[in-house]
């Protein structure tokens, strides 16, 4: 009878003891979908079509080592077959303004190189990006995106990052 109880004690103390307190839960939405067409429509990111883009790159401009190239993005189609650029994240941080303890923004600066080939000339378009975080102890989202300067996308609650560029 010890055995059993102290066996239903164990395990009652270990649910105690291992129950996550739901307000400790930090929601992250910080992956951006870049979409870029010509003002044809055409999709840009699609190296399959004649014009469009053959690569690009991401080139952090506050990283230590400057002009540090970007990891972990990738080219991907959605439903309709168009390319985007998915960013999850990759580029250094740096803390912009601390509002109070309960809210901070942070920033990304980087460069996303734009390449073509056309009759065996390589051509590289550098474009900016900044990108605005918000960060509270239950919220880290991509806030704001500027693209060559120029305001492009502000968060809307329960939307995706979605931005697009028309060139």
């Amino acid at each position: 009878m010890k055995k059993y109880f102290l066996t239903i004690t164990l395990v009652l103390l270990t649910f105690v003891c291992c129950r996550g307190d739901e307000e400790d839960i930090q929601t992250i939405d910080q992956v951006l979908n870049l979409y870029i067409h010509n003002s044809a429509g055409q999709d840009m990111l699609n190296s399959k079509i004649d014009g469009s883009y053959t690569s690009i790159n991401l080139v952090d401009l506050l990283d230590e080592t400057a002009l540090k190239p970007i990891t972990g993005y990738s080219l991907i189609k959605d439903a309709d077959t168009v390319t985007y650029l998915d960013y999850p994240a990759g580029a250094v941080r740096l803390l912009q303004d601390s509002i109070s303890p309960e809210e901070k923004i942070y920033y990304s600066n980087f460069i996303i190189q734009l390449v073509t080939t056309k009759n065996s000339v390589t051509t590289t378009d550098p474009d900016t990006i900044r990108i605005e975080y918000k960060w509270t102890p239950s919220l880290f989202q991509l806030s704001k995106l500027w693209y060559n300067d120029e305001l492009k996308f502000t968060k809307v609650q329960g939307q995706r990052n979605v931005v697009k560029i028309v060139k």
